[in-house]
């Protein structure tokens, strides 16, 4: 396939959408309630099909030719159509009720929060439980001698080398000791080397009234299964001059990494992780970074109108950045995609209009408000209507989303050439290959 500006532009946006990282917390956790919508079986995948088919009968013969940018819009009006039918779907219990996803609190969020997966609980899991952390999991550390910073190595300038020993790799570390290095610059190559090397280790230079020492920790945390050392410093085999690690004391002082012990209703279990379940529906996570704060926290369910003031916020919030059109990514590219983008979203932004002002005194119960920009606002409210109103609104939000899915060039500016024979049904086999055909286009 020839390759165009066209093509090249639907791979960025591909690469763009599928290689995307948010560390927001609150869209992790509704990416992980959605995952178990995000496949489909063979008869979601036949109803599609279907529905193509159905669709082309009608439909009226246009003249696309649209521009790159046209092309990748509608590609991304797509996929984030898929997305926010998967932030919806996730609000669901397993039994598909639309906005009934109850939600966790945790009374002490510095020490440990927490993510509710109802289809994770075991049977007889309470609605509220104590939590008490005895000890954090914690990593191997190895911290050298304090030697004098500017003091000048008292080793012959010569090449050295080391191993370190992990549970997956052997590593040489190869280096020069200069004539007249100081303490300080040795130590900070060594950082270095290792911190580039990718060796499940990470280094770094204390500094102490004038001395420093190298301090190297293991990346994995708790105990290791057969009880031994996340990685071992050693000069036995070593392939160059010996004496670094003695004379920068890396093994003189080890620090064991240890397992997470906490207690729950008075239960003590323990984990290898900081991240741990409770009754299998509790995902918890501690933080200790945090562990000056107290070692207590109160962990439980949120009451029905809670869990659904938080569903309809996450839906608004998944709902906005949908009709905004602007990826999530925190760069420069982003603001540049973005804005590029607005002026095609014209079309969409009406068609939203008119479907919203259908459900505007439906959405007014619970405390949402339409703007002119056919976007979204949430105000919480005291006393929240009962939710099946609110279910029929999310359940005619699936089918928009699915109709978007299933033509995103509805949205794209097209000529009609001539209209279908209405006393005919025959469906023009080469209709359902417009929107994918649009992927081997060459325009230039």
């Amino acid at each position: 396939m020839a390759v165009s500006p066209a093509t090249l532009q639907l791979y960025d946006q591909y690469l763009t959408t599928y290689r995307h990282k948010d560390n927001n917390k609150e869209h992790n956790r509704s990416n992980r309630r959605a995952s178990r919508t995000v496949t489909h079986d063979q008869n979601e995948l036949k109803s599609v099909y279907s529905a193509i088919q159905w669709k082309n009968r009608f439909a009226p013969l246009y003249l696309n030719e649209p521009a790159p940018k046209s092309i990748a819009y509608a590609v991304y009006l797509k996929e984030s159509a898929q997305n926010l039918k998967q932030t919806i779907n996730s609000l669901s219990e397993e039994d598909g009720e639309l906005f009934s996803m109850k939600t966790a609190y945790s009374d002490n969020e510095s020490l440990a929060s927490v993510d509710y997966v109802s289809e994770d609980s075991v049977q007889g899991a309470p609605k509220a439980f104590d939590l008490k952390i005895e000890s954090f999991a914690s990593p191997q550390i190895n911290t050298g001698v304090f030697l004098e910073s500017d003091a000048p190595v008292e080793l012959p300038p010569d090449n050295y080398s080391f191993d370190i020993l992990t549970s997956k790799l052997h590593y040489e570390l190869q280096f020069v000791v200069n004539r007249n290095e100081t303490h300080s610059s040795l130590q900070n190559k060594l950082a270095r080397l290792i911190n580039n090397s990718d060796l499940g280790v990470s280094a770094k230079v204390l500094e102490e009234d004038g001395k420093t020492a190298l301090e190297i920790t293991s990346d994995a945390i708790g105990r290791p299964f057969n009880n031994r050392n996340h990685f071992t410093i050693t000069e036995e085999n070593t392939s160059y001059n010996k004496g670094v690690v003695d004379y920068l004391g890396l093994n003189n002082t080890i620090k064991n990494a240890t397992n997470a012990v906490y207690t729950v209703n008075g239960q003590q279990e323990s984990s290898y992780s900081n991240m741990f379940d409770v009754y299998g529906a509790y995902h918890i996570t501690l933080h200790p970074e945090n562990s000056d704060n107290t070692n207590k926290a109160k962990i439980g369910l949120y009451p029905d109108a809670e869990s659904l003031s938080y569903n309809i916020e996450t839906f608004v919030d998944g709902y906005n950045s949908f009709l905004k059109g602007v990826s999530a990514d925190e760069d420069d590219s982003t603001e540049e995609k973005g804005s590029a983008m607005a002026p095609l979203t014209r079309l969409l932004t009406n068609d939203m209009s008119k479907f919203l002002k259908l459900h505007s005194n439906d959405l007014k119960q619970y405390g949402i408000s339409i703007n002119d920009d056919a976007t979204l606002e949430y105000t919480k409210v005291e006393n929240m209507a009962d939710p099946t109103t609110l279910r029929s609104f999310g359940s005619h939000v699936l089918r928009k989303l699915n109709a978007i899915s299933l033509d995103p060039m509805e949205y794209v500016d097209r000529r009609i050439c001539a209209y279908s024979n209405p006393s005919t049904s025959y469906i023009n086999p080469y209709m359902t290959s417009i929107y994918t055909g649009m992927l081997f286009n060459t325009w230039t």
